[in-house]
């Protein structure tokens, strides 16, 4: 079913644009004595800002996770649990190797969550204390868990193997909760938008 508007590439983008400017530009003078509902405008206004802004931060964290789940599957196609049996050299080096996009993608998640406004609160490392959202402070526990398992003298494949587990599990319930909540977010604009142009249409 059509909206109306067609696909919006940055032509017809400029073109909305240029009608919302005219019909702002119209509802600035129909509202010029009107200074409660102008007042109710702004409030209106200002939540679809902050809605959106959510909207792009539950966005921005689903694409994260979902790139440490990415990191994180050549890593532990790597850990094949064995009879007590510790890792080899080369064993070892492999799974560093394996390891460093994954702890580049945990490195972004981190740079995201410290800088969070509208999501929850904003994430805070001192030395081993974490502190934040639970979608930032369990990924973070789980990454400094394996990196001391990956610095023993002789890493115990078994048991990185059940951290590894844990991340993907950890990641895979916060991914199903940016998932929700941008889902949320975008049918907060929807209705909000619906309830602004209910008069009009």
């Amino acid at each position: 079913m059509s909206d109306g508007i067609g696909p919006l590439g940055d032509g017809a983008f400029a073109g909305i644009e240029r009608q919302a400017g005219r019909v702002g530009e119209a509802l600035s003078r129909a509202l010029a004595a009107d200074e409660g509902t102008r007042a109710e405008l702004h409030e209106v206004a200002a939540a679809l800002f902050a809605l959106q802004a959510r909207e792009a931060e539950w966005a921005a964290l689903h694409r994260l996770i979902r790139g440490v789940l990415d990191g994180l599957a050549p890593f532990r196609s790597l850990l094949v649990p064995r009879g007590g049996d510790g890792l080899g050299a080369a064993e070892r080096q492999a799974l560093l190797q394996n390891w460093r996009p994954c702890q580049r993608s945990v490195d972004g998640l981190v740079g995201f969550a410290e800088e969070v406004q509208h999501i929850g609160r904003p994430f805070r490392r001192d030395g081993r204390q974490l502190e934040g959202e639970r979608w930032a402070v369990d990924v973070v526990s789980l990454q400094l868990l394996l990196e001391d398992a990956l610095k023993e003298d002789v890493p115990d494949p078994g048991s990185m193997c059940e951290l590894a587990e844990e991340m993907d599990s950890a990641c895979r319930r916060h991914l199903a909760l940016a998932e929700h909540g941008l889902r949320a977010a975008v049918e907060r604009v929807r209705r909000l938008c619906a309830s602004l142009m209910g008069g009009w249409l």
